[in-house]
This record gives structure tokens, C-alpha cells and sequence, in this order.
């Protein structure tokens, strides 16, 4: 303790010495007034030891993940032929959200299927032996399947005939070859018959009347005329002049990819093709599994047969599911249930193996991850209650959660340790969403009606701990006096477990 100076006894020693010279006058003042300074108290504030309530809350910022975050890609690059999912849609496990072109995928999956039913009917036939009834079923089974290939493959050709005679007709025009020509084309009408794409140059010129020649696809000789279409050849097409009209060439596309309905034909005319595959591909496969079927029923058995029977469906086993595999390569399916958060393809688009165009989320399923420095990671376990805000709601609106997942390994960012933890949410809220930033505000924990003082007053020695104890208030003198910690609560107030009550006072030292 600092002993105070008595300055009545310094004043009445300078009366009875009047004789001191000057400069040891001005040395005493000066030796007076530090003396004076060293006195003051370096006593900053006293605080009352009180009854209060404690709390100890762990702040932290995070943001809504989902739990279910996939990003879905084609394993192959081809055109997308489907997509079949939007943004915000809802969909489960095992759905087809887009796929490729999957013609040749297809009609293998198919060939291998029907390949792996030949391959076990004729293993167990092989067990069993077949009666003569079975045999004649089998071969009347193997003969319609043989005339609906035909039948089917007949039909195809058909289909895809039509399908490109109408893309070779797809408004069929003339066009100037002349730059900077504007006079009127000539009107082109009919059908195009020759089934063959390229180009028909028309000329016109004038030998005592007005002729046209044509070449190209087709050769042609006509007459001008403005009223009655004239034939250009064996094309199927006709051609009519405007009544107004000067020497010119023209050129007449088969088929027009200027016209706006070539996309539309284009597209049937590829889509009829991939049909035909699929279809005489199937019909192909069930003429095969007719035939194995009616071979089988025919076989006789032997250990030898069986081996190599076995030995086939195993064969056929591997090559189905290759064949699964290729075709699943060509699908994008939901890997489990939720909803569509983004969708970054568009039909007709080649697609990147493994780019990322498809996002699944599990909205309805969130919860937050924040970062917990390793200050206060010791104060948090699972379950306790969490209060959450979101900076897209503002402060006054409030949502609770609970601590559902604590990482046991830290994260560490140029030296500041951290720990991940995962809150779940308590309220379903659509207005929640993925990417969002969250405060959390954890109640790590609380006692009541406890003495507490600032933590600032307490002094550590050689492993215990100390408060400057007031003795005398009105003259800032204290006393060390040893006490017990407890609970550290927010504000930075600590409970005083023994070595003070209610009332007493402790100085906070300026320092």
C-alpha cells in the first residue's frame, strides 16, 4: 500500500526554517510535487459484488445448406433429346429428369434383353426337355414373329419415306441468283417426286417468245408463262412467272433450309429414323428369342449342353448389363427425392460429359453450417436450442433450431481454428433458402442469482486468484483477498463462488 503524504508536517518544517536558500526551496516543491503525484491512488473504479444472473451465449455466422446438394451430368457427349424438369419442380427418386439421343442405346438394351431370355429359356429347357406340343408352339411363336419384323421393317421404310418427302418439301421457293435482283421470284407449286436432294438452276431467255431452261436435279424446257404453271420436268414441281418480268436465273433448293417449316421437318424426319431403329430393333430381338426358344425345344440335353447353356446366360447376363449401363449413360435420373434448383441444358444442345447441368436440392430438408472458433467450442453440445436470423428477414423475425451435428475434426485458415456445426431448423419455412446467411445465437449456458464481478478485476498469481478488496472507500485503500471463480458469462462477468459477499467492494485498477 502507497503511505499518504502529511503535508501540515511539510508546511510547518518550512516555517521554522526560513533560512533555506532559494534553489533548495525550488528542490523541495519539485521533490514535493512528485512525491504528491506518487500518491494519488491508481484506483480507476470500485464495483459492488451482487446477486445476478449469468448467461453464456456462443454467436456465430453461417449459411442454409440443403441436405440433399446434388449436381446431376451426362456420363456422354451426344444431342439431348429430352429434358424433362424445370426449376421448382418436385420430383422422386429414380425419375428421368433429361436424356440423349438413345436410339443405338436402345435397340442394344433391347437386343440384350431378348439375348439373356434366349439364353435362360434354353438352360432350363435343357433341364426340363420339351413335349412335341411345345415344339409346334414354338415354331408357330418364331414364325409371326418373323413376319412382324417384316412386317414392321415394311411399314418403317414407309414412314421414314414420308417423313423425308415431306422435308424435301418444305416450301419450296426460287430465289435470285443475281445479287441486288428485286424483281418478283417466280411462284413454285407441286410436289417434288425424284427423292434426291440438290438444286434446280431455272434461266429465262427470249428466242422470238420467253423460254426457260432448267438443270441441275432436273432437266427442263419450258414456255414463260404468267397464267399457267408449266412443268419443270419430272421433278413434280411447276413454275409461274410473274407478269412483269426481265431476263433472270434463279435457283431452287430441295429442300428449302430457309423455309420455316424446314426445323420442324428436319426434326420429324431424324425422329422417324430413330423410331424405325427402336421399332425393327425389338421386333429383330423377339425373332431371336423365337428362334433360341424354338432351338432349345428342339436340343437334347447333355451335361455338355448344360455347361455351355449356363455358360451363355452368364454371357448374356454381362452383356445386359453393359448394355443397361451404356443406356443409362444416356439419362440423367433424380438420385433421390426433391426439387429442381437448376437446370443448365436445353433440347437440341450437345451435351460435356460430367459438366453439371442439373441441380437437385432437398428444400424442405435445411439446416445451417457455421464455423465456431476453438474459444468456444467447449461450450457447446449436441442438442442444445439455437436462435437464428436471417439477414434476408431483417432481425425482427426469429426462427429456432437445435445443434444437430458437430464436426471432431477442426478447420484451420491462416492460423485461426475453427469447427463446422450443423443446426437444423425447427420451423418449415418456404421463404428459406439454400445460399441464405444466418446468425445463430447459442445459449451454451446459465446459473441464477449468483455473485458476480467484472472478470477485468480479477488478478492471477502462481495459479490462484485475487481481487483488490476495498477497505476503505473513501480513500480508494484496498487489500488483496484470494477468491474461487465459477461460471464466465457474457459482459465479460464471472460468479465469485468464495471470498466474497453480497455488497463488498473491489477496485478496477487503472492500468
Amino acid at each position: 500500500m502507497k503511505k499518504k503524504i502529511n503535508f501540515q508536517e511539510i508546511k510547518s518544517f518550512l516555517l521554522k526554517n526560513k533560512k533555506i536558500s532559494i534553489p533548495v526551496f525550488i528542490a523541495i516543491i519539485v521533490i514535493v510535487f512528485f512525491v504528491f503525484r506518487a500518491s494519488e491512488s491508481d484506483v480507476a473504479s470500485i464495483e459492488s459484488v451482487k446477486f445476478t444472473d449469468l448467461k453464456k451465449s456462443v454467436r456465430a455466422t453461417g449459411q442454409v445448406v440443403s441436405e440433399t446438394d446434388i449436381s446431376l451430368s451426362f456420363n456422354k457427349a451426344s444431342v439431348v433429346r429430352s429434358v424433362r424438369a424445370k426449376v421448382g419442380d418436385k420430383v422422386n427418386s429414380g425419375m428421368i429428369l433429361a436424356t440423349l439421343d438413345q436410339g443405338q442405346a436402345f435397340a442394344t438394351l433391347t437386343e440384350a434383353k431378348g439375348k439373356l431370355l434366349g439364353a435362360e429359356a434354353k438352360y432350363n429347357k435343357i433341364l426340363e426337355g420339351y413335349s412335341n406340343e411345345e415344339i409346334i408352339l414354338a415354331e408357330v411363336a418364331f414364325k409371326n414373329a418373323q413376319t412382324d419384323l417384316v412386317n414392321k421393317k415394311n411399314n418403317q421404310i414407309t414412314v421414314v419415306a414420308n417423313a423425308y418427302q415431306t422435308l424435301l418439301n418444305s416450301s419450296i421457293a426460287a430465289f435470285s441468283i443475281s445479287t441486288g435482283d428485286t424483281q418478283i421470284a417466280p411462284t413454285i407449286t407441286g410436289t417434288y417426286v425424284l427423292e434426291k436432294e440438290g438444286d434446280i438452276r431455272i434461266s429465262t431467255y427470249q428466242g422470238g417468245s420467253w423460254y426457260f431452261d432448267g438443270f441441275g436435279l432436273v432437266n427442263a424446257f419450258g414456255v414463260v408463262s404468267s397464267t399457267t404453271p408449266q412443268p419443270i420436268g419430272e421433278s413434280g414441281l411447276y413454275i409461274q412467272f410473274p407478269t412483269t418480268f426481265t431476263q433472270g436465273n434463279w435457283i431452287i433448293s430441295i429442300p428449302n433450309k430457309k423455309a420455316t417449316n424446314y426445323l420442324t421437318n428436319y426434326n420429324a424426319y431424324k425422329s422417324a429414323i430413330e423410331d424405325q431403329t427402336i421399332i425393327v430393333a425389338t421386333a429383330q430381338s423377339l425373332v431371336d428369342q423365337r428362334q433360341a426358344e424354338l432351338n432349345l425345344k428342339k436340343a437334347v440335353a447333355r451335361n455338355t449342353d448344360v455347361d455351355i447353356a449356363k455358360a451363355e446366360v452368364l454371357s448374356a447376363e454381362g452383356a445386359l448389363q453393359s448394355a443397361q449401363s451404356l443406356y443409362e449413360d444416356t439419362i440423367i435420373r433424380a438420385g433421390t427425392s426433391g426439387t429442381i434448383t437448376k437446370v443448365d441444358i436445353k433440347y437440341g444442345e450437345l451435351s460435356e460429359i460430367g459438366k453439371p447441368v442439373i441441380t437437385l436440392e432437398d428444400v424442405g430438408n435445411l439446416y445451417i453450417e457455421a464455423l465456431i472458433n476453438e474459444a468456444n467450442i467447449a461450450y457447446l453440445k449436441m442438442g442444445q436450442s439455437v436462435s437464428i436470423t436471417f439477414d434476408a428477414f431483417g432481425k425482427d423475425k426469429n426462427f429456432t433450431g437445435v445443434i444437430a451435428h458437430i464436426d471432431p475434426s477442426a478447420e484451420t485458415n491462416n492460423g485461426v481454428v475453427n469447427y463446422k456445426i450443423k443446426v437444423s431448423l425447427n420451423e418449415k419455412d418456404e421463404t428459406i433458402r439454400p445460399g441464405m446467411n444466418a446468425n445463430i445465437d447459442i445459449l451454451a449456458g446459465q446459473v441464477s442469482n449468483v455473485l458476480a464481478i467484472p472478470y477485468i478485476a480479477i488478478n492471477k498469481k502462481d495459479g490462484k486468484y485475487f481481487v483488490d478488496f476495498i477497505t476503505n472507500e473513501k480513500n480508494k485503500k484496498y487489500e488483496d483477498r484470494e477468491v474461487q471463480i465459477g461460471f464466465l458469462g457474457d459482459n465479460n462477468l464471472v460468479e465469485i463462488t468464495s471470498g466474497l459477499k453480497a455488497d463488498d467492494k473491489v477496485a478496477l485498477r487503472k492500468d
